[in-house]
């Protein structure tokens, strides 16, 4: 018997096919338009309509307004300027990925969560093919491109930390309030990182592609992938869930090669199986300890 439900397995392929995709709408959509202008514009689209039917979650504001800095702000921004300047979709990825990673370090260095040899092996392992992409990435992407986009997932593993604090909070409500924080940033990102005019530029540029992109992002892979995804998170092990999310690398090589005639060259392969590797390591479960009483882990905790 399956430990998750076929119909879950399915549930979760789909939503990693639809956030590797998610990658090649991003890039597409940003040839035309300003990558920031694009991130403000996917946020105004989650947050409206649905803000004037959905409730506002139960948490203080300044956590909201905190989550939405990171999450919403930092890591997104950074993830499409690294897309604009010339990182592949199946380097961003895998890339990101390595939020795992970052989510690790921090819950270690704020809340104190002990990591296992087999975690801090497995971290270990990934930041070795992470040190491979770096070096050799100029051969299939920008250096540039690669440091916006690890940058980004380091955002995403503390936006995670800072989401483990959230107890019990609607993660739709979440989404869909926290996104009237990026807007404002947005667009002053805008005018000092990429000059004064291009906001408005883009704006004025914003044409079918980009519209198509930006329902693409905002109702497939924003409202069903992640509601989707806490849903399975709260249904199974977290763990096991996760190890879907490794998929998504995989698709988005396949995507960026169908799509935009992109190729990994064979130490770029290497690198993606190194860091893939470690990432598997790390998240695998605990077959021993799940098999144990939650009394007596709690015994050995302490």
């Amino acid at each position: 018997m399956l430990a998750i439900p076929f119909k879950d397995i399915c549930l979760a392929i789909g939503i990693a096919l639809c956030w590797a995709f998610n990658l090649v709408v991003i890039k597409l959509a940003i040839k035309g338009i300003s990558p920031l202008t694009f991130g403000c514009l996917r946020f105004v689209f989650v947050a409206f309509p649905l803000i004037f039917f959905i409730k506002r979650p139960n948490i203080p504001l300044k956590k909201l307004i905190l989550i939405g800095l990171v999450l919403g702000v930092s890591k997104f921004a950074l993830m499409f300027k690294g897309l604009e300047m010339g990182i592949s979709v199946g380097m961003c990825a895998l890339t990101l990925q390595t939020q795992v990673i970052f989510t690790a370090l921090f819950s270690y260095i704020f809340f104190r969560h002990r990591l296992s040899k087999r975690e801090i092996f497995g971290i270990a392992l990934a930041l070795c093919g992470v040190g491979m992409l770096g070096v050799q990435s100029e051969n299939v992407s920008t250096l540039t491109g690669f440091v916006l986009v690890l940058s980004s997932a380091l955002c995403w593993g503390l936006s995670n930390n800072i989401a483990s604090t959230l107890k019990g909070v609607n993660m739709l409500q979440l989404t869909v309030w926290m996104s009237l924080v990026p807007p404002i940033p947005y667009f002053l990102l805008s005018h000092f990182w990429e000059g004064p005019e291009v906001f408005m530029q883009s704006l004025y540029a914003f044409s079918t592609k980009e519209f198509a992109a930006t329902a693409y992002i905002v109702i497939i892979a924003t409202l069903f992938g992640l509601t989707g995804w806490t849903w399975l998170m709260r249904q199974h092990n977290p763990a096991k869930i996760s190890i879907y999310g490794l998929l998504i690398p995989v698709f988005s090589v396949f995507f960026g090669w169908l799509c935009l005639d992109e190729n990994l060259s064979t130490l770029s392969f290497l690198a993606c199986m190194v860091v893939f590797s470690g990432l598997v390591i790390n998240q695998w479960p605990r077959k021993i300890m799940s098999a144990v009483p939650l009394e007596t882990q709690q015994k050995q905790a302490a």
